[in-house]
């Protein structure tokens, strides 16, 4: 089974357990607003960054807001093969 968007947020919150409350708060809000445009079933192939920046700066939400929120997802998504070289068993394309 290939990773989804789903499988990568359960993956990372762990990650946060020693973050401030919030650096959890604003990982909690990010993943809020991105399962308003992709469901947790995304395919992370099909994750369009590209369509999650024009969705919220249609929404009038300000530009460098939008960059960030994009850069933070570029980020995790980088991480992913690591996140998934630690589950391999429950992950084959």
């Amino acid at each position: 089974m290939a990773m989804t968007l789903g499988d990568l947020i359960d993956l990372y919150r762990p990650c946060l357990l020693d973050g401030t409350v919030g650096v959890q708060r604003s990982w909690e809000d990010t993943v809020k607003y991105t399962l308003k445009i992709f469901p947790r079933d995304t395919p992370l192939r099909a994750f369009d960054l590209d369509r999650l920046a024009a969705e919220m700066g249609a929404s009038g939400m300000n530009p460098a807001f939008v960059n960030g929120y994009v850069d933070r997802w570029r980020r995790l998504i980088d991480q992913a093969d690591e996140l998934m070289a630690s589950h391999k068993a429950d992950f084959k394309d």
